[in-house]
């Protein structure tokens, strides 16, 4: 939030809100906006979407998780308009989450989806390689792998997160480095994962591999041997180069240099996908068409469950009084932190980077939308202790006055969080309620 914002009294943040996303002429603008911004937005998902979902198919064959398990590769929606009832009360567009295990029976099980979307000739070399989660109780010691659900969750989900929220650089491999040391996850296994991603962003600018390549943004790459030359920085900071020639050497293959041993194939030089577009190629365009398409219908999703009364006046509507509080909440935080600091870390500076921390604590474990943060739900409280200050502390602040901070808000720190959810989910419940939707 900008320092204008922050320093402002709250009640004329509420209105800002108010006047900014939920009034009549907040929806008009947002509706105008993201007109202009269609050719811009359709231009982003294409470049950004197949990046994260295309990693995550390669992981299916490399880690025994079913395609519906991953995020965001599982995550679409559709809409439709209200009922006379939802309209009463200030729905004015309903999404819905679309189950893709329903759609596609291969979503829910790694073996079909490869027996769908690979030649006959490599089902089976894949399948006798291909790593199992075992099953307490009933594999054979040796035979698969466990792992605890914050792991899982970060292998699912929090390592693509933390991407869409840091940029592609030092900053991306350090969040990733700390989480990963706090959780115990083998350095290699996230490492090859990390590689194949920035190798996608990568090959996606710099060569032009069908189901990746963007037209207007991928050129025409350099060949060697046969090969498409990429460069590509990788998980230790140091810049390589890749020879790929298929979409699936890119996801799943072993590459010199960017794979550790044991967690790629070795593939022919052709692709192991069925000819023509394989059917989870055809589920990613048809995603990002929806979400290109959904750009203008999401000014409805800005100010839903906002009645018409309560457009006119901010003290009437149930949102921006949700908006003031959660407000209150965070200003009672920062100045809660404030206090609580010596005098040798109280220049402005430090106190705000004091304050983002503590903020970080409250809400990273308590989202309502939780894709990509799972991870820290599913932590004991100790672990995500421990992960909160080694990452702050990688980041300058003192360990001894973040120990300090944990302590003093113990008292009121599960409390807040839970306040937090019930308050979020609180408006849309009533409305969904009063109209007879299943909230």
């Amino acid at each position: 939030m900008p320092r204008s914002i922050r320093e402002k009294p709250l009640r004329e943040v509420k209105r800002k809100y108010h006047e900014k996303t939920l009034s009549d002429d907040a929806i008009y603008t947002t509706w105008i906006r993201n007109m202009d911004i269609y050719d811009l937005h359709a231009e982003y998902v294409w470049l950004q979407i197949p990046i994260f979902d295309l990693t995550q198919i390669g992981m299916i064959a490399l880690a025994d998780i079913a395609p519906v398990d991953f995020q965001p590769l599982s995550i679409n929606f559709r809409y439709r308009l209200p009922t006379r009832e939802e309209v009463g009360q200030g729905i004015w567009m309903v999404f819905e989450p679309i189950d893709f295990s329903i759609l596609f029976d291969w979503y829910r099980d790694p073996d079909l989806f490869i027996q769908t979307n690979v030649r006959e000739e490599y089902w089976l070399p894949t399948a006798e390689t291909r790593p199992r989660k075992a099953i307490y109780g009933r594999t054979p010691y040796g035979v698969g792998y466990y792992d605890p659900s914050a792991v899982r969750e970060f292998i699912k989900s929090t390592l693509y997160k933390l991407r869409l929220i840091r940029t592609p650089d030092a900053t991306y491999r350090q969040t990733v480095e700390t989480t990963r040391e706090e959780l115990g996850i083998n350095r290699e296994f996230i490492k090859s994962v990390y590689n194949r991603l920035a190798l996608l962003m990568s090959a996606q600018r710099n060569a032009f591999i069908l189901g990746l390549a963007v037209l207007g943004r991928s050129r025409l790459s350099e060949v060697k041997d046969g090969y498409a030359a990429v460069p590509v920085m990788d998980y230790d900071g140091k810049v390589r180069e890749a020879r790929i020639r298929t979409l699936d050497h890119i996801q799943m293959g072993f590459i010199l240099g960017l794979t550790p041993l044991g967690y790629g194939y070795l593939l022919p030089k052709n692709t192991i996908y069925r000819p023509g577009s394989p059917p989870f190629i055809r589920v990613m365009t048809d995603k990002i068409r929806d979400i290109r398409n959904r750009v203008v219908v999401s000014t409805y999703a800005y100010p839903n469950y906002n009645k018409p009364e309560e457009m006119v006046d901010a003290h009437r509507s149930d949102r921006a009084t949700q908006y003031h509080i959660l407000q209150m909440q965070r200003r009672h935080v920062e100045e809660w932190v404030k206090a609580m600091l010596p005098p040798e870390e109280s220049n402005p500076v430090r106190i705000r980077q004091y304050q983002n921390a503590m903020l970080q604590l409250v809400a990273w474990a308590a989202k309502r939308h939780r894709w990509g943060y799972n991870t820290w739900r599913y932590m004991t409280e100790e672990e995500f202790r421990n992960w909160w200050i080694s990452y702050w502390t990688s980041q300058g602040l003192n360990k001894d006055v973040l120990n300090k901070l944990y302590e003093g808000s113990r008292v009121w720190l599960r409390e807040l969080r839970l306040q937090k959810l019930r308050l979020g989910e609180k408006v849309k419940h009533r409305r969904r309620m009063l109209a007879g939707t299943p909230p």
